[in-house]
């Protein structure tokens, strides 16, 4: 798996090159309608661009963009070029990629990337990992025990369930980068997502997070390293459904 991350990584630094490199009103553009439903912008072409030529190597690719491409492999690949784009045109800090490598529906790699501010998780059956994509200095990853507050992805989705979090003084926030959220979850209270999630949005995170306590539904993901809070807010969701 390490030439997987290695090539995994490799493509987050030239993305973040071209970044900084491109003009960023061309970067904005918006191109056409993307396999995931949404606009693409320039800048998720870029990056997928990139993640194909660094990746087909290693399997079948599904990402946001282009939809699904054969490589004829056992192996399949999930791709979000740019996790939080609104927020890269929008110049607000928190967004990123996502990439995760799976084998018969099961996960064997994964990497997360904030280009904002160069946080690199990693993850394979062996080791869970943070550094800065810059130097590549890695540390196991460790829970946060002083954490006040969770995050909770498209929280207008679900009117009731917001305003359940507000009367019982729950704090959160929202950022709108559902991969780089869940990379983030073992420093946070909690990370709850509304909606329906697409695979590509949440395979790295998933993957990240599969030693922390989970309630996956149709239209709800919850995911807390705290059993405490998870007791707590499990019997909220109840309250107000």
């Amino acid at each position: 798996m390490q030439d997987f991350l290695n090539a995994a990584i490799s493509a987050n630094q030239e993305i973040a090159a071209h970044i900084s490199a491109m003009n960023f009103e061309e970067l904005c553009q918006t191109t056409s309608l993307g396999y995931g439903g949404d606009m693409s912008r320039q800048i998720d072409i870029m990056a997928e661009n990139i993640f194909i030529k660094k990746l087909s190597s290693f399997g079948n690719i599904y990402s946001e963009e282009c939809g699904f491409l054969d490589n004829n492999s056992a192996y399949d690949i999930f791709i979000d070029p740019i996790d939080g784009s609104n927020n890269f045109v929008s110049n607000f800090p928190y967004y990123g990629t996502s990439v995760a490598l799976k084998y018969q529906s099961k996960h064997l790699a994964a990497v997360i990337v904030n280009l904002a501010n160069g946080d690199l998780f990693i993850k394979d059956q062996k080791r869970f990992q943070k550094a800065n994509l810059h130097n590549l200095v890695f540390h196991d990853i460790q829970c946060n025990l002083h954490a006040t507050m969770g995050i909770f992805e498209k929280s207008y989705s679900l009117k009731t369930l917001y305003q359940t979090l507000e009367k019982n003084h729950i704090k959160y926030r929202s950022p709108g980068a559902i991969a780089l959220s869940l990379a983030y979850a073992h420093q946070v209270n909690f990370v709850l997502f509304g909606g329906v999630a697409r695979p590509y949005d949440i395979e790295a995170g998933m993957y990240m997070c599969n030693d922390l306590y989970m309630i996956k539904q149709d239209a709800l993901l919850f995911i807390s390293k705290d059993k405490e809070t998870f007791d707590r807010m499990s019997g909220l969701f109840k309250e107000g459904s």
